[in-house]
């Protein structure tokens, strides 16, 4: 493929002032569809708390032009979101990674196969009764538009036998 861009728009511009941020993106991980780590990760990889069941844990990747010290103070001790990276950009932003708990309303989904289809059908499901350990990833969202935020979400699901 020559480009493999899923979704193309123009972010919000980062604001000079106040404490505002540019957000770019928002990605919820529902607990109750996460997949089982099946094999040990050979790099890095920054492992995230899961929220309790029935919530989700939501990553937001946003632009700032304030220092580390200055989102530190902003968020406090009393915010429920964590620096999970902060990046500093040639240009002065910097690219800033947060993740929180929050509210989740589990909604399963089927994807059935199109009728002589090697492709399976697929449950995307908060119940795992065949302890498969959810080894497909769904990733969704609605395209955004110029100036808004990618708003995504993951499920972990399973191949279901017709």
């Amino acid at each position: 493929m020559d480009d493999r861009a899923i979704f193309k728009w123009e972010r919000f511009e980062t604001p000079n002032e106040g404490n505002n941020v540019s957000r770019v993106a928002w990605i919820a991980f529902p607990t109750d569809y996460l997949s089982r780590e099946k094999v040990k990760e050979k790099k890095k990889v920054i492992w995230l708390e899961a929220a309790p069941s029935g919530s989700a844990t939501y990553i937001e990747l946003a632009y700032t032009y304030k220092t580390l010290k200055e989102v530190k103070e902003l968020l406090g001790n009393g915010s429920d979101r964590k620096i999970v990276s902060y990046t500093p950009l040639p240009n002065r932003e910097a690219l800033l990674v947060l993740y929180y708990h929050g509210e989740w309303e589990n909604n399963d989904m089927r994807s059935p196969a199109t009728e002589g289809s090697s492709f399976p059908d697929l449950e995307f499901s908060a119940e795992d009764p065949n302890d498969t350990g959810r080894p497909v990833r769904i990733t969704f969202g609605p395209a955004p538009k110029d100036g808004d935020a990618m708003i995504l979400q993951e499920l972990g699901g399973y191949r279901v036998e017709r």
